[in-house]
């Protein structure tokens, strides 16, 4: 809901009382050993009660999909009360399609009812890797609350874009990144969006907008994927202001290997040699 998707302010906060049930995430890009969590009987034995919160994620009519591997989250802020732009701390379960369907729950330590964002992902059956290449289904979602009972079966029903699967897999990894690029003058003033990219996610997972200010440019995702050693920045000046990244000449952009602060080494591509920045960006298109 891209209504949601603007850095909305709320005042209600909870206990500090965490005891996080959400499996680590490997971000040095390594493929972790991928197993199965807790069943739902002993998430919600252990989950305990207010702030905490148990939710049950689960799906039918996955056909031909049976044996397939899926990852369901529950993304809540890791601070209440500042505005969705903040980082989110990431509840994840981990389960196999039989018969078609599917279920797995999570607990989530506090602020379930507090703008949650709730993704699944099903990756074909046969595979082991847990990027977009290996998806079937996905979905990603925020929400205003969760009720604690996820049925995800109608977002699955159909198979997504590239955008929405990485959005979907990145979900899974409480990864948080920034960048600062130097030496963009010949830009100054001018509005710019970048991404993430990497072999393992040819397709940014989440878009940040920055401005060009005294020479440089400051990016920051809350929901970016996991690191990979390939990943690199990717982004385009809007110099026509049109929310669009344009091959025609009137939008210049670049990618460079990503890092916390980049002085940008050369000229900006434009015309035909921006389409691959534009492919790795896809603005415009959905990502919930």
């Amino acid at each position: 809901m891209k209504r949601l998707a603007l850095a909305l302010l709320f005042a209600t906060t909870h206990c500090a009382i965490v005891t996080p049930a959400a499996e680590p995430t490997d971000d040095a890009g390594a493929i972790p050993e991928w197993k199965p969590t807790a069943s739902c009987a002993e998430v919600k034995a252990t989950c305990g009660g207010e702030p905490a919160q148990a939710v049950r994620g689960h799906a039918a009519g996955l056909v031909g999909l049976d044996g397939a591997r899926v990852e369901f989250a529950v993304r809540y802020l890791t601070e209440e009360g500042k505005g969705l732009d903040m980082s989110h701390d990431v509840a994840l379960g981990r389960t196999v399609v039989a018969g078609g369907a599917f279920e797995t729950c999570v607990c989530v330590p506090h602020g379930a009812n507090m703008y949650p964002q709730i993704a699944a992902v099903v990756y074909r059956p046969g595979t082991v890797g847990t990027v977009s290449a290996d998806v079937a289904r996905a979905t990603f979602s925020q929400r205003y609350a969760t009720l604690g009972d996820e049925d995800v079966a109608y977002a699955l029903g159909s198979v997504p874009g590239d955008a929405q699967k990485e959005a979907a897999v990145a979900a899974m990894s409480p990864r948080t990144a920034n960048v600062v690029v130097s030496d963009l003058a010949a830009v100054e003033g001018h509005q710019v969006l970048g991404g993430l990219v990497a072999t393992e996610r040819p397709v940014a997972a989440q878009l940040s907008f920055g401005g060009v200010e005294a020479g440089r440019l400051s990016l920051t995702w809350n929901m970016p994927g996991r690191a990979y050693p390939t990943e690199r920045v990717a982004f385009f000046v809007d110099r026509n202001k049109n929310g669009k990244c344009d091959t025609d000449g009137s939008d210049a952009g670049a990618f460079i290997a990503f890092a916390p602060t980049i002085a940008h080494p050369g000229a900006l591509l434009e015309g035909a040699a921006l389409a691959p920045v534009c492919a790795a960006l896809l603005p415009g298109l959905p990502r919930e």
